[in-house]
């Protein structure tokens, strides 16, 4: 797959209720966490596309750059991600769409070029984790990569109030990266760190800064 034919969705539609105060907006080493999270990825989009429920500040920061970039809006008002998922993959112009959670600040490109390298004769390139308790394969559905194919079946579930992530995924033909191919690009599974409570975000401002350190 060509890299620059890839649409990025940023599902930012939650409402940060565990933090506070709006978290996509509060400054993560001197930037807000969104753009981070853009910036991240921008060299690997050939367009932007933002599920969000405050459509005016996600267009200003898409007039700002250097791709294509636009608000998408749901479909299906108040199913979660997928509908979010759903609003991208219809308004996509390409034919992979990679969706990310907006508040993963420390996303991997070369797990995410990865991912890419695989979508080919599939629906979907979607990683997986061992849950720490179970020891038990999960899928990461806010990191992954879906193609346009999995419209029709999406749509079904969410006219039928399914709004789980992955309840269309046995639908589909999904690839997934196991757990042990994971760790080996991201031994801290830190691309799937989210921020969601005011101890996550010291945790997030932490690992940034020995990152910045690290860099330096």
């Amino acid at each position: 797959m060509v890299e620059r034919l890839l649409s990025l969705l940023i599902l930012a539609g939650g409402q940060s209720r565990r933090m506070g105060q709006d978290k996509l907006w509060l400054e993560l080493d001197g930037a807000p966490l969104i753009a981070r999270v853009v910036g991240h990825v921008l060299p690997l989009a050939a367009e932007i596309l933002f599920s969000a429920n405050t459509p005016e500040r996600f267009a200003a920061l898409a007039r700002t750059l250097p791709v294509p970039a636009r608000v998408v809006s749901d479909r299906f008002p108040g199913a979660g991600p997928l509908a979010g998922l759903h609003a991208g993959l219809s308004a996509a112009r390409h034919e992979w769409v990679l969706a990310l959670a907006a508040d993963m600040p420390f996303v991997n490109q070369t797990l995410l070029r990865q991912m890419i390298a695989l979508a080919e004769d599939c629906d979907a390139v979607v990683p997986q984790t061992l849950h720490p308790d179970t020891a038990v394969a999960t899928w990461e559905p806010l990191h992954a990569l879906y193609r346009r194919t999995c419209l029709p079946v999406i749509k079904r579930h969410l006219a039928a109030g399914d709004r789980r992530m992955t309840c269309f995924y046995d639908e589909i033909r999904v690839r997934a990266l196991a757990p042990d191919a994971v760790r080996r690009i991201d031994p801290d599974l830190l691309s799937f760190f989210n921020i969601n409570t005011p101890d996550d975000w010291r945790r997030g401002r932490e690992l940034a800064a020995r990152q910045a350190g690290a860099e330096m």
